[in-house]
């Protein structure tokens, strides 16, 4: 088996993780593995939480030894959104690296070191509903990659800047044509590509990767590997413009009624299903969207 579960975590989705893994166990092989990233000071509570199909790695192990963690500050209540600092490089501590902006570098860095060929990249607040079979993300060695063309448009002004800021990382000469979206929280990447788009920046930039990269005010790690991988076009990926994964984006939450309804609108080759974070959803509504699928195989 050469397909690996990565996700990017901390204490706050712990609830939410406990039901994704769950799903991961119910719907991949025995011999799938699930890793999830978090920060130092969550390791012990997700360690406390998993099992033998669970790797549990912290921060320190996936960051460059500039990288000084300072998550429980970030914790602090009544701390502004803007100010939730992830890390600071002590060779460069201006711009300090955000908690989201950290999660990203450390998500590039962990897929990076795989051996495996499919890396499947799943946020906690999304559940696995139907099996995850290596053959959907795998075609040989060409690893399937989310992409949308014409997914940006022009009212999706972060979109248009990670576009860009990808681009510039690379040293391309500029954002692709077609404006393509390639975000998702459940996507596939082939560990050989962001190796290979992590070189990359390295080469162009002059400085490592994860330098570079953390001092970026706004980023988004899919546009850059999608952008990298698309413009290479050396065999090592296939595009889909199907997510088969869907997603409630919407920042209002959703009641028991309107959860049901979310869930009628499953298309049939959906492997997943997703209720943003951000929207506050109850949680006696999550677990009924985690029990409807719970038992079916």
């Amino acid at each position: 088996m050469s397909l690996v579960v990565v996700t990017p975590s901390h204490a706050p989705d712990l609830a939410s993780f406990r039901r994704l893994h769950a799903s991961v166990l119910r719907w991949s092989d025995p011999g799938v593995r699930h890793i999830v990233a978090v920060p130092e000071v969550d390791v012990p509570l997700f360690r406390a939480a998993g099992d033998q199909r669970l790797d549990v790695v912290g921060y320190r192990d996936l960051l460059p030894r500039e990288f000084i963690q300072t998550t429980s500050l970030a914790r602090l209540k009544g701390l502004p959104r803007g100010y939730r600092i992830g890390a600071v490089n002590v060779r460069r501590p201006w711009p300090p690296i955000r908690g989201w902006m950290l999660q990203q570098i450390v998500k590039l860095a962990l897929v990076s070191r795989l051996d495996d060929h499919v890396a499947l990249l799943i946020d906690s607040d999304v559940l696995t509903i139907a099996p995850l079979n290596e053959t959907v993300f795998r075609r040989g060695h060409a690893v399937r990659l989310y992409r949308l063309p014409h997914g940006v448009d022009a009212g999706m002004t972060r979109h248009s800047r990670w576009l860009a800021e990808s681009a510039r990382l690379l040293g391309l000469p500029g954002a692709e044509a077609d404006s393509p979206d390639y975000i998702s929280p459940f996507n596939s990447w082939s560990p050989a590509v962001v190796r290979a788009a992590l070189d990359r920046i390295s080469e162009v930039q002059g400085i490592p990767w994860s330098r570079a990269v953390g001092r970026s005010l706004d980023f988004s790690e899919f546009m850059l590997v999608g952008s990298f991988a698309s413009t290479e076009d050396d065999g090592r990926t296939f595009s889909s413009d199907r997510s088969l994964c869907h997603s409630h984006w919407d920042p209002r939450p959703l009641d028991l009624a309107a959860a049901r309804a979310f869930v009628e609108t499953l298309a049939p080759d959906d492997l997943a299903i997703h209720i943003q974070s951000n929207s506050a959803t109850q949680e006696d509504v999550l677990s009924w969207v985690a029990e409807r699928f719970g038992d079916q195989r």
